[in-house]
C-alpha cells in the first residue's frame, strides 16, 4: 500500500499510491489514513456488479468503511461474567470496519429479500438495521459484495469487534465506567424496551464512539466470525486471535434494544447457534488492509 524510505539521518518519507509524502508535512498516521481513503476509492473504480446489484449501494457500503489502525489492547473484564476473563493482551493488524450496522436498504438491494418482513418487532425502513439474519445469511451477503468489488469482505473477529468498541478505552463502556449517559450512545432497555419501543432503531441516531463507529453498544447484536468458547480467553493467542477452530455457537456482540446495561458492556460476550434468527441480531462488515 505504501513504501517507507529511511535516510541516513533517520528521517524518512513515504511513497504511497498518490505520491511522495514528507513526514515534515504529514504525520505518519495521517498518511496511513489518506492512503486508506485512496484504496477505498480504487475499489469503487474496479467494481463490476452483478446484474441487479445497485452500484450506488455498493458505493455507500464502501464509503462507510472506517480504517482502523492496528494496535494492542486489553481484552475482557475481570469483574464481569466468567467467560470474559482472564483479561489478556491482544495485538491486531490494521483493518477496515463498517461505521454502521448493515441496513435494510443495503440488504434488500444486494440480496433481494426481506427476512424481517413478518416480524412484529421490526419497523420497515431503509436505515433500520437488517435483522432476522443468521450467521450464514450474513456470510451470503458478504460473499456477494466481495464478488462485486473483487475484495475480501468478512465479519469482524471477536477481538476486532471489542477493539473497535473500546476505541482506546479500558472502561466498562466506551464512554466511561458509569451507566450514566449511556443513553447518548446506545439503544437499550432503559430508553427503548422500557419505553415500549419494541424494535431496533435506525442506525446512526446515537453518538458514535471516539473512532467514529455507531451503535457498537445496543440496538442489535452483531455477528462475529468466531466460534464461541467460554474458556477461550485462557488460551487465546496474542496476535490476531480468531477464536476456536470448532464449536456449535457463533459469537455475537454489542447487546440489543431490549437488554439491560449489563449485557451491553464493551467486554460482554454472547453466542447463538449460527442458524439463529431474531429481531435483535444483525451484523456489520469488515475487510483486511491490503498488503
Amino acid at each position: 500500500m505504501f513504501i517507507i524510505k529511511v535516510f541516513p539521518d533517520n528521517s524518512f518519507c513515504v511513497l504511497g499510491v498518490s505520491g511522495l509524502y514528507s513526514v515534515d508535512k504529514f504525520s505518519f498516521n495521517t498518511i496511513i489514513k489518506a492512503e486508506a481513503k485512496i484504496f477505498l476509492k480504487d475499489i469503487f473504480k474496479k467494481i463490476k456488479p452483478d446484474p441487479g446489484v445497485k452500484l450506488e449501494i455498493i458505493g455507500t457500503i464502501i464509503n462507510n468503511m472506517q480504517f482502523i489502525e492496528g494496535g494492542s489492547f486489553l481484552m475482557g473484564a475481570s469483574s464481569g461474567d466468567s467467560e470474559e476473563s482472564p483479561v489478556h493482551n491482544v495485538l491486531l493488524d490494521p483493518f477496515y470496519i463498517g461505521k454502521y450496522e448493515v441496513t435494510q436498504n443495503e440488504w434488500q438491494s444486494i440480496m433481494g429479500t426481506t427476512p424481517w418482513k413478518d416480524s412484529k418487532y421490526v419497523v420497515n425502513g431503509e436505515n433500520y438495521p437488517a435483522v432476522e439474519i443468521n450467521y450464514y445469511d450474513s456470510r451470503d451477503f458478504i460473499d456477494k459484495i466481495s464478488k462485486a468489488t473483487k475484495n475480501s469482505f468478512r465479519l469482524p473477529t471477536e477481538a476486532e469487534w471489542e477493539y473497535c468498541c473500546r476505541a482506546g478505552t479500558k472502561t466498562t463502556y466506551f464512554h466511561g465506567s458509569l451507566k450514566r449517559n449511556l443513553g447518548k450512545y446506545a439503544w437499550f432497555y432503559d430508553n427503548a424496551f422500557k419505553k415500549k419501543i419494541m424494535h431496533p432503531l435506525e442506525v446512526g441516531l446515537k453518538e458514535p464512539n471516539k473512532w467514529g463507529l455507531y451503535d457498537m453498544l445496543g440496538n442489535v447484536y452483531e455477528w462475529c466470525s468466531d466460534w464461541f468458547s467460554n474458556t477461550y480467553y485462557n488460551r487465546s493467542p496474542v496476535n490476531n486471535p480468531k477464536g476456536p477452530k470448532y464449536g456449535s455457537h457463533r459469537v455475537a456482540r454489542g447487546g440489543d434494544w431490549a437488554r439491560t446495561d449489563h449485557f451491553i458492556r464493551s467486554a460482554a460476550r454472547r453466542c447463538y447457534s449460527p442458524h439463529f434468527r431474531d429481531a435483535s441480531i444483525g451484523f456489520r462488515i469488515a475487510m483486511d488492509q491490503p498488503d
